[in-house]
């Protein structure tokens, strides 16, 4: 072997070591990425998964959360003050379509039930500044019960994460149903189960 062709091959070999420990940094750099990834992955479905739970924290038959906030007059209602009756307690807002959709059969729950130990309660998740648009869609749906504007601690406390949110508590402040079987044609079959004549 002539020393030309020793230098060639100890040029291949030196230029093999150099790419090898290349892709050895490549690949460390590439773990590293992985693991930061799965790391921010881990974190964000450990963080949706407590979301569902926060939101379904209320227990059946078990007493709800106090609500005490100000009415549009700026007197403020306690919901202990409702003890002996059923309260739906209804969380909502002005901008919210959907919600205004349920407005009519709100009412006419409200109507149908207000003789037999029922009322509503409505909590506006509005910011204090749209408080006139939250008056006007008042007036608007024709919402005659009981409106009160959310200060977040209370929507917060019930677990609200979508609008409408509802809840039906009996006549000792316990929790009976809550969600969907409160919406649309479901609310008044609801109320029908638990409101006798």
């Amino acid at each position: 072997m002539n020393r030309q062709t020793f230098s060639e091959i100890k040029s291949h070999i030196f230029s093999w070591h150099c790419f090898c420990r290349k892709c050895q940094c490549i690949n460390k750099q590439f773990i590293i990425f992985m693991k930061k990834r799965i790391c921010i992955a881990t974190i964000a479905l450990l963080f949706l998964g407590v979301l569902p739970s926060l939101a379904q924290s209320l227990q059946r038959h078990s007493p709800v959360p106090a609500i005490e906030l100000v009415q549009p007059s700026g007197e403020k209602f306690n919901l202990s003050s409702l003890k002996g009756k059923y309260v739906l307690i209804d969380f909502w807002a002005s901008w919210c379509g959907p919600c205004r959709q349920e407005s009519r059969h709100l009412r006419k729950a409200y109507n149908t039930y207000k003789n037999q130990n029922f009322t509503i309660v409505s909590v506006s998740v509005d910011k204090p500044r749209d408080r006139e648009k939250w008056l006007d869609a008042i007036k608007a749906d024709g919402l005659v019960w009981t409106q009160l504007l959310d200060d977040k601690k209370t929507s917060d406390s019930y677990g609200v994460e979508s609008l409408p949110s509802a809840f039906l508590i009996d006549p000792e402040g316990n929790l009976l149903s809550q969600g969907e079987t409160l919406r649309g044609q479901d609310l008044m079959k609801t109320l029908a189960k638990y409101i006798k004549n």
